[in-house]
């Protein structure tokens, strides 16, 4: 994974999906984990995308603790 500070979450109520939002400087951008992928770098544009090609429904995401 690319370093950074994870400065919020949501994922799925069973944990199975979960996007992050991180910062490094001024630089802020999504990740996605899901079991052992990681998909780094993402635009909240990538991101839906990749949710709604899983079938993901992204009205059911909860918000986490960046740690979670």
């Amino acid at each position: 994974m690319s370093t950074g500070e994870v400065e919020g979450a949501m994922q799925t109520p069973d944990g199975q999906w979960r996007v992050e939002i991180v910062r490094r400087r001024r630089t802020r951008w999504y990740r996605i984990v899901h079991g052992e992928d990681v998909l780094d770098w993402l635009s909240i544009a990538a991101v839906e995308r990749i949710l709604d090609e899983a079938g993901v429904d992204r009205r059911l995401l909860i918000e986490v603790g960046p740690a979670a």
